[in-house]
């Protein structure tokens, strides 16, 4: 989890803040477009960092859901050995 949430905190810094002009400039020859479409620039790095959230968050859960279903054959294994 902590290694999603470095590289989704690194990919936030380098689209907004330090390089946030090279990546207007790449966007705009990848994509096309002129002076009025780089307004939609930011909100593109925003959904790349709302994707990232959504993988870290989903990760989490499932790790989460894999940890309940093994406490729960434990916890039921147990449950059988005590009759």
């Amino acid at each position: 989890m902590k290694k999603v949430m470095i590289t989704v905190i690194a990919m936030f810094l380098l689209i907004c803040w330090p390089l946030g002009g090279l990546w207007g400039a790449m966007l705009s020859s990848l994509m096309g477009g002129g002076v009025s479409e780089t307004y939609m620039y930011p909100i593109y790095g925003g959904i790349i960092l709302l994707a990232g959230v959504v993988v870290g968050c989903t990760s989490v859960v499932c790790e989460r859901l894999e940890q309940l279903k093994a406490e729960l054959k434990d916890k039921n294994k147990n449950d059988t050995e005590d009759i």
